[in-house]
């Protein structure tokens, strides 16, 4: 009788460790979630504070700097294969 007692109390004691185990595992996934949240939005608030700095947030944007702009399309040129 005394055995099983002790049989029984290790089983409890064993499931008190897994459980504890499995839920520092949960807390530690967590953990790292949120800091991982917490990285893509500061990247997120910098990148959006450059292109502000840009000047493309404003519906009056002009360009400020050199931009590509095609040549027109002609119908000699596209008939020459220029």
């Amino acid at each position: 009788m005394g055995n099983s007692i002790l049989k029984r109390g290790q089983s409890t004691t064993e499931i008190a460790f897994v459980f504890a185990g499995i839920v520092l595992l949960f807390v530690a996934i967590m953990q790292i979630w949120f800091w991982g949240n917490k990285q893509i939005v500061q990247r997120q608030k910098a990148y959006n504070a450059g292109r502000v700095t840009a000047g493309t947030s404003s519906d009056s944007y002009t360009l400020q700097w050199p931009v590509y702009k095609p040549e027109e399309l002609k119908e000699e040129s596209v008939l020459k294969g220029q």
